[in-house]
């Protein structure tokens, strides 16, 4: 992605990522504070639930704040590989 594209997934305020790694890959849902708990209101009141199966939440959804909570993440082995 260009800035551009950046740009507008930081006001957006979520992004899905798939990250590869050794192993395996794993799709996460990448949410800022403020558009997860505006997703979270919604469906709570359309649906009655929430649900997210890999939930990563940053400051806001840049390419640095992905990378670098991705990597951490890794590292942790959150994925099972690393």
């Amino acid at each position: 992605m260009d800035e551009y594209d950046w740009a507008i997934q930081e006001a957006k305020g979520w992004l899905d990522v798939t990250v590869v790694g050794d192993g395996g890959r794993a799709v996460v849902e990448v949410y800022d504070p403020v558009r997860l708990a505006q997703s979270v209101t919604s469906d709570m009141a359309r649906l009655g639930r929430f649900t997210a199966r890999c939930l990563l939440v940053v400051p806001s959804v840049t390419r640095e704040n992905i990378e670098s909570a991705v990597s951490a993440l890794v590292d942790e082995r959150f994925f099972g590989h690393g």
